[in-house]
């Protein structure tokens, strides 16, 4: 039998039955993480990717993080291009904050991907780099060495503006609209005792983003800024199918768990 009765008054657990059992566990949890990796869309893959690997893989001793940051002159005199993209995705030390920092890009990232981006790959990879193009500029006139915050704060910046009229709640219970929700994440990290510096950058650049895309075009009729042709060659446009007379009640929502009443930052 599977279970028997010991001297002791104690269930004890035949092996077999107990490989079973975790076996069952890893494959379940297994399948799961599979899962859930298979529904992220194909940017916020890569990016959730290049995040975690490029700051775990360091903190292991595998990497040297010092090699990951932006330094200008490495750059231009010892010829270390890749700290250009680096410097977008390694975190330093490992700490609740670089969590964070993965289930913003999860959530928000995915969101704009799958609903303000949909079927638009290519638009979407355009804004990503124009912003990191602006982010890199700055950079070299103020002293940032790490650029993947301020990078972050710009997709939540954009997604905030796309999405302005969801309820949130924060600590405490506080709720508000998303639109507010960059400004709520600068005041909480000054109020922890950070600098706020890179956020603060990460709404200029997502700001300009959406004053050129949205704000500037429809009110003078100019769109001057424009995927180049050659990003839909490699990531054609894709019409999202819909249901005939299909409605979805909130097409804006990020997706992910059922919040209930209103959005938790972070959960």
């Amino acid at each position: 039998t599977t279970w028997k009765l010991t001297t002791t008054n104690h269930y004890s657990v035949h092996p077999s039955y107990l490989h079973t059992l975790l076996y069952d566990i890893s494959y379940n949890m297994a399948d799961g993480v599979q899962d859930w990796w298979n529904s992220l869309p194909l940017v916020t893959k890569w990016l959730f990717a290049l995040t975690a690997g490029l700051t775990i893989i360091p903190n292991l001793g595998l990497l040297n993080g010092g090699n990951m940051i932006l330094d200008w002159y490495s750059v231009a005199y010892n010829f270390e291009i890749w700290r250009l993209i680096t410097c977008f995705f390694y975190h330093g030390r490992l700490s609740f904050n670089f969590l964070m920092i993965l289930v913003f890009l999860v959530r928000y990232g995915q969101s704009l991907e799958q609903d303000t981006f949909n079927g638009r790959t290519a638009d979407y990879i355009f804004f990503l780099l124009f912003g990191s193009l602006i982010l890199l500029v700055v950079s070299f006139f103020i002293e940032l060495r790490l650029l993947g915050g301020a990078f972050i704060m710009m997709i939540i910046y954009l997604w905030s503006r796309k999405n302005p009229d969801i309820r949130m709640s924060f600590m405490f219970g506080i709720q508000f609209q998303a639109f507010y929700l960059p400004w709520v994440l600068v005041g909480f990290t000054f109020l922890t005792g950070g600098f706020p510096l890179a956020e603060v950058i990460g709404i200029v650049v997502g700001h300009l983003y959406f004053f050129l895309e949205d704000i500037y075009p429809n009110t003078a009729g100019i769109r001057i800024l424009k995927t180049p042709q050659f990003f839909y060659n490699y990531f054609p446009q894709r019409v999202p199918f819909a249901q005939p007379n299909a409605r979805n009640p909130n097409p804006a929502q990020p997706q992910g768990r059922d919040w209930g009443r209103g959005q938790v930052l972070g959960r």
